[in-house]
């Protein structure tokens, strides 16, 4: 067979070939005889060129034609006719007037509701609504005395609405009255004169008088004499003896103080200096049956408690003759004097002594 060169055979374009065709095909030094399936496959795996310019774009294609509209799609089944799919037997009036329920049982009456009775109040310069009472209502009673705002009623008068309106503008002068009639005459005071009882009398120009109330008297005195021992039969205190002087204030005079009803209690012999704060002044007196022989005796003036406001020792004459004797003291009143009173005390010494015509007298100075 005589040796043919590729480049001499002939050409066939690739509408020639036939799938009955073989194509010979030289890969890597080695030969392969392709059938045209196998050959066009062989062409696509290995046989590529370089890649081409970008071809230009070509133009939009036109709109496509719309579809045509589906069906309609079935009707849903009402409310009635579900029931009915559901068992329900009746028409659609009947089905909807079961859907009403039954009437209710009538409730209980409510009770009546409290109505509240507001007053003001100042709260600063503001006006503020409390509640003073509840009417008209049943049941218990809502409490008193909270506040009214704008959120109800709030116990915190802080929190409480103002009621009181802004000032308002002044107002325009008024037109000037007319003359006012004459009137009477006045009278005036032409004398004024202090009573006795401290009182004031005023005497006016028409001759009226007017009296006015008697002021509260701070001061006052009580004389208080004892009728019981006389100089036919006096006190006999014994020797070295402390006794209380005996007063049955049978004969007394009392100018007292407003308020004060006695300075004296004959049942207790207490002398009754009431007044925590006052000054008072207190005198004893009486008199000393005659003796021949001369002794001594002490007078004192006592609170009932350790303090001895007053103590004084006298001596008595030996000569035979009747003695006047005479003590008096002032003194401030206190707490343990206004409560326990006072007590007059006569001690004797070496020798008894005989008292009569016993008199005290306590005077409220300041």
């Amino acid at each position: 067979m005589a040796e043919v060169k590729i480049n001499q055979l002939p050409t066939m374009t690739s509408s020639e070939f036939t799938d009955n065709d073989y194509f010979l095909v030289v890969d890597d030094g080695s030969a392969r005889l392709l059938s045209r399936p196998n050959f066009q496959a062989w062409m696509r795996e290995n046989v590529k060129g370089e890649q081409g310019i970008q071809g230009v774009a070509g133009k939009d294609g036109k709109d496509g034609i719309n579809g045509a509209n589906g069906t309609n799609g079935k009707d849903g089944l009402s409310a009635y006719q579900v029931a009915v799919a559901n068992g329900y037997q009746g028409t659609q009036t009947q089905w909807l007037q079961s859907l009403v329920g039954a009437t209710g049982a009538k409730g209980s009456d409510g009770l009546n509701g409290w109505s509240p009775v507001l007053k003001t109040v100042a709260r600063g310069n503001d006006v503020v609504l409390q509640t003073s009472d509840w009417l008209g209502g049943s049941g218990t009673k809502p409490t008193t005395g909270q506040y009214l705002s704008s959120n109800g009623l709030v116990s915190n008068i802080a929190n409480a609405d103002n009621i009181r309106g802004l000032q308002g503008e002044k107002g325009l002068q008024g037109e000037k009255g007319l003359q006012g009639e004459k009137g009477a005459d006045g009278k005036s005071i032409s004398s004024a004169k202090f009573n006795s009882d401290l009182s004031l009398t005023l005497t006016y120009t028409d001759d009226t008088t007017v009296k006015s109330d008697t002021p509260p008297n701070q001061c006052g005195w009580a004389t208080y004499k004892d009728s019981q021992y006389t100089d036919a039969s006096p006190y006999t205190i014994p020797i070295n003896t402390q006794v209380v002087i005996p007063n049955n204030s049978t004969n007394k005079v009392e100018v007292l103080p407003t308020g004060v009803t006695t300075f004296y209690n004959p049942t207790n012999q207490k002398y009754l200096l009431a007044d925590s704060d006052g000054f008072y002044s207190v005198r004893v007196r009486f008199k000393v049956a005659s003796s021949s022989q001369q002794t001594f005796l002490n007078l004192s003036m006592s609170k009932d408690t350790t303090e001895i406001p007053y103590s004084e020792d006298r001596i008595l004459r030996g000569d035979n003759l009747i003695q006047n004797v005479h003590f008096e003291t002032v003194m401030y009143g206190d707490s343990a004097l206004a409560s326990n009173g006072l007590t007059i005390s006569v001690k004797t010494y070496d020798r008894a002594v005989n008292i009569y015509n016993i008199e005290v007298t306590v005077a409220k100075l300041i």
